[in-house]
């Protein structure tokens, strides 16, 4: 990819980005289109983030994507938020409109479809969601906002070891959406496994490398739920494996994560790029890694 005096720039701003995907795969979709821009990684922490906002405007970015620990960090620093950034209370994309930085999230539509891509519905499906932290804050809004539509849930729940944490989100969702949130405690979920068609997992358990961990017992998972994992790497955790053994429909996170990528590249340029693209990004980022852990072999 060929970079000139005319290249706009693009990028992911957090830390630590060595193990981002995104780089690789929206560089992929710009290539297939043919588009005289670049992404890069931006890694800065939270003493330098308000320089580096500036620095967007001043160096002529189109836009960033913005990931942990950040994406709380940078809403005073934006001069625009969209209604569901305020809502929320997090971005994930960041828009330079001619010196005006326009913040809002694309985390919810990725991960309602790559669920959809997976061919499942959240329609009138009884809903858990493990854990309480960022990522399930952005699930529970994302679903709590579907009232009234197709995908609408018939109901939603948190499960998680801090109740006080939960409660807190509960009633935060409720106040901004209308939506209750039913909650209690992980170590109940077992007894209650069957009241669930899908069970969406936002915690770090499984994540590399810790690959064998799961945060749920296999024997709380039935026939005929599905469940979604939010950690795309690695892309089967233990707790798809576990599920997939008990007839468990599973789907993975690494479509939640090209969704939210081609959002926000709508975004920024106004195009959707091929998904199978962005795949491909992220399938030869995987090959170069797996190359240069094998002893001996020069990448």
């Amino acid at each position: 990819m060929p970079i000139r005096g005319t290249t706009r720039l693009l990028g992911i701003l957090g830390t630590p980005l060595a193990h981002s995907y995104s780089p690789a795969m929206h560089n992929s979709g710009i290539a297939a289109l043919g588009l005289d821009l670049a992404y890069l990684p931006l890694s800065a922490d939270a003493a330098h983030l308000k320089t580096l906002l500036e620095s967007l405007k001043a160096v002529n970015f189109l836009g960033v994507n913005v990931t942990l620990p950040h994406k709380q960090a940078v809403l005073p620093l934006l001069d625009e938020l969209s209604e569901v950034s305020r809502k929320m209370g997090a971005v994930n994309t960041i828009v330079n409109r001619d010196g005006t930085l326009y913040g809002t999230t694309t985390d919810p539509e990725g991960f309602l479809n790559g669920f959809k891509d997976a061919g499942h519905s959240f329609a009138d499906k009884s809903v858990v969601i493990v854990g309480n932290g960022g990522t399930a804050r952005t699930i529970a809004f994302a679903l709590s906002l579907q009232s009234g539509s197709s995908s609408t849930p018939r109901r939603v729940a948190l499960a998680a070891r801090d109740l006080v944490k939960s409660g807190s989100l509960a009633l935060e969702i409720a106040a901004k959406t209308g939506r209750e949130i039913e909650l209690f405690a992980l170590e109940d979920y077992p007894a209650r496994a069957r009241e669930f068609d899908v069970v969406v997992n936002t915690t770090p358990l499984g994540m590399s490398p810790n690959v064998d961990v799961s945060p749920l017992p296999a024997d709380a998972l039935h026939a005929g739920q599905i469940v979604y994992d939010v950690i795309y790497n690695p892309e089967e955790t233990a707790l798809m494996r576990h599920a997939r053994a008990r007839g468990c429909a599973v789907v993975g996170g690494l479509g939640m994560l090209v969704h939210q990528g081609l959002a926000s590249f709508k975004l920024w340029t106004g195009l959707e790029p091929d998904p199978a693209t962005y795949y491909a990004g992220i399938r030869a980022q995987q090959a170069a890694q797996a190359a240069a852990a094998v002893p001996g072999k020069i990448s």
